[in-house]
């Protein structure tokens, strides 16, 4: 049969769309290949162009220290149990033993300073500098300690007041948090005023005695007196950061971590009611099933992550330490931030950087095994990243649970802990600091971080934008655990080096 007319254009008509159509298909798979090229080209370059930012290292004027009695002072420090029981006063007998004990073994600076105890039994030691005119700096440090439960005596393998001298420590509660803090500004400056030193502008000693019950006492009640003589300081320095060996995998250099902030500190408490009366008759939810809900659904839904700037500080200091394939990633956190984020949040290590944390520490409800319990109650501590407030969490957690049958109540919601502020980098203040730790420790890698833990240093944010965090206390990752822990100890060359480190940073402020 002749073909028609209308039949002979059909086929170059769907020739045409098959050629289009594999054209544009070609077209778009050279632009998403042209799309990876660039974005690797972009990436392979920005890595390739990652630098150090060098810490320039401040000159080193060593001072001549007694080793063995510092050992001595700081051991006798050790022994005085000046505990901070939960939800209790200071033990004003055992801070009474402590502070005459800092007298008696610190004559020089108990004559050199002005020496303040607070009604409470916090300490102030004003060191008058040359320039009295210009602002002080706030050195600080807590005289309190956390207690040792009775059922982990056993595990300490020297007993934890003993400030025994053995196997290559010096084993005791407070040789790494805090009195190790205490005992080496008062050793440092002790050397230095025997040695005829006055710092070029005045020195602030502030040691609080309830900092492990959270300074609302103590450091609150300093700044308190502070405020009232309108003291403003060039920068606070507390306890919050460390000299970490083996903290990056693949990298053999120490990191040096600065806090710059760190995260604010609540507990809500959860409390639900109940109709009471015999287990023979128990409604679909008891108080205890109706609270447990509620806590199975804030666990479910966990604050959602986010890259603070405080960890791009971070990242932006280490990332030119790390392996290629880590640096790569963390030179391009346009690009990965995402999957940084996500990776973390699996990490309970890492996860606490990210996110808001939410801890169900206390449930109580019930009083026999065939009554039904009239009421149920949960204390939830809260961990709040910078960005976050009390009153945002707060109605966060309303919101999730969503049953007007739980009260959500914030016992302190006239008085928050807040985020910190987070202080600059660049102040002066900043780079005295960094410069002393990298005289004294040149291979560290010097890097801002946020502090998880809630420390003194908190309060003292209406007094300066410079609020630093950072104790010269070399240690490994797994010794960091004994914090609070069992088996806190200190090698005493590590303390003599921590008072070295405490004296050229007293010598370099200026």
């Amino acid at each position: 049969m002749a073909r028609e007319f209308g039949d002979s254009v059909e086929v170059p008509a769907q020739n045409l769309r098959c050629f289009m159509e594999t054209f544009v298909i070609k077209r778009l798979f050279l632009l998403v290949v042209l799309v990876v090229v660039v974005l690797a080209a972009v990436v392979l370059v920005r890595t390739a162009l990652l630098k150090p930012v060098e810490t320039a290292a401040l000159p080193l004027r060593p001072v001549q220290l007694d080793e063995a009695g510092a050992v001595k002072r700081f051991v006798g420090a050790i022994q005085i149990p000046t505990e901070s029981k939960a939800d209790a006063p200071p033990d004003q007998a055992a801070m009474k033993k402590f502070r005459d004990y800092l007298q008696v073994s610190f004559p020089r600076v108990h004559a050199t300073m002005q020496r303040e105890v607070l009604p409470d039994g916090a300490l102030l030691f004003t060191w008058k500098g040359k320039d009295t005119a210009a602002k002080p700096v706030i050195l600080m440090g807590h005289m309190d300690v956390v207690p040792v439960p009775e059922e982990a005596l056993a595990k300490w393998t020297h007993p934890p007041y003993s400030g025994d001298v053995a196997d290559g420590y010096i084993w005791g509660r407070g040789t790494a948090d805090d009195k190790i803090h205490v005992l080496s500004l008062m050793e440092a400056a002790e050397t230095l005023i025997g040695q005829g030193f006055t710092p070029a502008r005045t020195i602030l000693f502030a040691f609080g005695d309830d900092e492990e019950n959270g300074g609302d006492h103590g450091a609150r009640e300093i700044v308190k007196l502070l405020e009232s003589r309108g003291v403003k300081a060039e920068f606070v320095l507390d306890e919050g950061g460390a000299v970490i060996k083996g903290f990056l995998p693949g990298v053999d250099r120490s990191l040096a971590v600065v806090g710059i902030a760190e995260k604010g500190f609540m507990d809500l408490t959860l409390s639900t009611k109940g109709v009471g009366g015999h287990s023979s008759e128990p409604p679909v939810h008891t108080a205890i099933g109706e609270l447990a809900a509620a806590l199975t659904k804030l666990e479910k839904h966990p604050f959602p992550g986010v890259m603070t700037p405080v960890l791009e500080e971070q990242y932006r200091a280490i990332a030119p330490y790390l392996p290629f394939s880590k640096r790569m990633v963390l030179a391009n956190l346009w690009l990965f931030k995402p999957v940084i984020v996500a990776g973390a949040l699996k990490d309970p290590v890492q996860a606490g950087s990210f996110h808001t944390t939410t801890a169900e520490d206390m449930v109580s409800g019930g009083f026999k095994d065939n009554a039904l319990p009239p009421s149920a109650r949960a204390v939830i501590n809260f961990r709040i990243l910078p960005g976050e407030t009390t009153v945002s969490v707060t109605e966060r957690v309303k919101k999730v649970i969503d049953d007007p049958g739980v009260s959500v109540v914030d016992e302190k919601a006239n008085d928050p802990r807040n985020p910190s502020p987070v202080s600059p980098v660049d102040s002066a203040a900043y780079k005295t600091l960094a410069g002393t730790i990298k005289s004294m420790f040149p291979d560290a890698v010097v890097s801002p971080y946020m502090v998880a833990a809630a420390t003194d240093a908190t309060w003292y944010t209406p007094l300066s934008p410079n609020v630093y965090r950072f104790l010269a206390f070399e240690a490994d990752p797994s010794m960091l655990s004994m914090i609070h822990g069992v088996n806190e100890r200190i090698a005493p060359e590590k303390y003599v080096k921590t008072v070295q480190f405490t004296a050229q940073l007293m010598q370099n402020i200026q």
